[in-house]
């Protein structure tokens, strides 16, 4: 069967519906700062836009205050997820973006905008870990590494969006510093609406009803993604697979911490997926996503009213056309070869972007800074179809489902730590080393690498129940191995069903 085959009309709207709800986190992280408002710049009469004394403090508090809040709402997936379930604590967060929205809308001062981050952050954190959890849990093993990526590629396409509407607010609304500012946030509403309005027709998972035994529920919902009867063999031995590999996991009950710490094979993916989502932000993503404004003006002499806007909108796109083809090569390729040398070629793009800064210092010719606009370009590019495809669906995958949901808030947690830690020290640190700062997040691309190739397996074309044999041994099982433990396992389930 083609990738195609699997995919019906309730999968796909399934999937858009997550999709959303990533391009609402991707518009909150594109969104312009519009600094006159907000005291990170000031007019002087013949210098135009300059920088304020104090600019590096206060973005360090607003640009964080967003990934504060995912932090936040990561944590509460712990306790809301496995008792209210998945669908239904995404339609939480979707109340809650619309409230955080709603804040940065209404407020005029930088404690509103700050706090309307910070909740919207909440409602991040919740999405973040749960939309690449549900897609992996409704999908097909055959195509769920590219169902997967609808959660970057949702991202993405928020960013472009942001970028592209905030560009037009700054070109076409010029008179009125107000209506500018007020507009341009209340762009946040378009995405957050849609989300609202259509998250209440997603379903249940049928991994989850089983968990909550309710058999009969997760049969018709598991028919209706297939669009199938409940008797059609194709999806009577798929939930008979399911359902008996998931009895024999869950005859232990939810995996406690207690019991996580002091399982081997638990704790060290525990610490890979933290140690793998810090450095999915440590590679500079937001260094580039955020600052690549103030790259082009202060290290490339490039005109911000000129250039500045359209070459971040540019930016975004070409990010989010070329992340289209993961979709397609993610089933091919595999999670690992992915991982690994996308980070390579992340920190030889951070490599390109130092030494072409430091030529145009030296030289002052203008044909290096518009090289290193090439770099930052294909960093955005590589990093969207390698990391931000990626991380999130090998974390999906992983873990047991009796320890699924605290495996992803433990990842998503950590991946805003990073993005804090990112966020709140580059202007610092731009300020202070310059172009050197490149070298650093450099650095973290290469430790990527080596991270990647040794810690990471693989787990394409693998069911989610068979992902426990990846890390419960010290070697990666053989096909042989699989199918001979899929039997085990397949006949354990039906004696137990049978007592």
């Amino acid at each position: 069967m083609s990738k195609l085959d699997y995919i019906n009309k309730h999968l796909f709207f399934y999937s858009l519906i997550c999709g959303i709800g990533a391009i609402i986190y991707g518009w909150e992280v594109g969104i312009a700062s519009f600094g006159e408002k907000f005291g990170l710049y000031r007019f002087e009469k013949g210098s135009g836009y300059v920088a304020t004394d104090d600019k590096n403090i206060r973005e360090m508090i607003i640009t964080p205050s967003f990934t504060v809040g995912g932090m936040v709402g990561s944590l509460l997936v712990l306790w809301i997820t496995d008792s209210l379930g998945r669908s239904k604590s995404l339609r939480i967060s979707a109340v809650v973006y619309f409230i955080g929205a709603a804040f940065q809308i209404l407020g005029g001062k930088i404690i509103y905008l700050c706090i309307g981050r910070f909740i919207a952050g909440i409602a991040s954190g919740i999405a973040s870990t749960l939309c690449p959890l549900y897609l992996a849990e409704i999908s097909p093993k055959e195509i769920r590494g590219s169902l997967g990526i609808i959660n970057a590629i949702g991202l993405q396409l928020g960013m472009c969006f942001a970028s592209l509407y905030d560009t037009l607010c700054l070109k076409l609304i010029t008179k009125n510093m107000e209506a500018q500012w007020r507009v341009a946030l209340a762009g946040l509403a378009i995405p957050s609406i849609i989300f609202l309005l259509i998250v209440w027709f997603l379903p249940e998972t049928p991994r989850y009803l089983l968990m909550k035994n309710k058999n009969d529920q997760a049969l018709k919902v598991l028919a209706n993604i297939r669009e199938k009867n409940t008797d059609d063999p194709s999806v009577s031995n798929e939930f008979n697979e399911m359902s008996n590999r998931l009895k024999v996991e869950l005859l232990d009950g939810i995996v406690t911490w207690k019991e996580a710490i002091n399982t081997k094979s638990i704790l060290y993916r525990l610490i890979i997926v933290s140690v793998l989502q810090l450095l999915h932000m440590l590679v500079g993503v937001n260094a580039i996503g955020y600052y690549s404004t103030q790259i082009y003006s202060e290290y490339l002499n490039l005109s911000l009213p000129k250039y500045g806007a359209w070459l971040a909108t540019l930016n975004n796109f070409a990010s989010f056309f070329l992340t289209l083809p993961a979709m397609r090569y993610i089933e091919n390729i595999g999670r690992k070869p992915i991982l690994k040398w996308g980070a390579f070629a992340l920190g030889c793009c951070m490599v390109g972007i130092y030494f072409k800064c430091l030529l145009f210092a030296r030289t002052k010719d203008k044909i290096y800074g518009w090289i290193c606009v090439i770099f930052i370009y294909a960093f955005t590019v590589i990093y969207g179809w390698s990391w931000s495809s990626v991380v999130f669906v090998w974390q999906a995958e992983v873990f047991p489902l009796r320890m699924r949901t605290k495996a992803n808030a433990v990842g998503t947690f950590f991946q805003y730590v990073g993005s804090m830690f990112v966020t709140a020290t580059t202007t610092t640190l731009m300020k202070y080393l310059s172009y050197n700062t490149f070298l650093i997040y450099a650095g973290f691309c290469f430790i990527a690498y080596i991270f990647a190739t040794l810690c990471i397996r693989e787990t394409k074309g693998l069911a989610l129940e068979e992902m426990e044999r990846l890390y419960g041994g010290d070697s990666v099982p053989s096909k042989e191995e699989i199918k001979v433990n899929r039997n085990i396992k397949e006949k354990t389930g039906n004696d137990i069903i049978s007592a």
